[in-house]
């Protein structure tokens, strides 16, 4: 069962404590989401922003990109960690490897 991407991106957050930004978040989405047309930065960028905007994700770096945009590090935050409990049973018996992909 696939997640919508937006509680599949809160998901990766709180698996990941240490905070992720927008490129790790999307490499850790390919395998899921990469055939997608939604699978965009700008849409991942709207979902973070959204997600920002009502406490469930915090800023915790900012830094350069590659490509010279400015690269977010997120973190969840506990009102957003309290979303967990509406993951299906299936995610929170056997969620997906914390591993990121490189």
């Amino acid at each position: 069962m696939k997640l919508p991407m937006r509680f599949r991106i809160l998901h990766l957050l709180i698996q990941h404590e240490e905070g992720l930004s927008e490129l790790d978040i999307m490499e850790a989405l390919r395998p899921e989401y990469g055939s997608e047309g939604q699978f965009k930065r700008s849409v991942i960028d709207n979902h973070v922003a959204s997600m920002k905007a009502v406490g469930m994700i915090e800023i915790i770096d900012l830094s350069m990109g590659s490509d010279q945009k400015l690269l977010h590090k997120f973190k969840v935050t506990d009102y957003g960690k309290n979303y967990s409990k509406y993951l299906p049973k299936e995610w929170n018996a056997n969620p997906p490897s914390k591993t990121l992909p490189r």
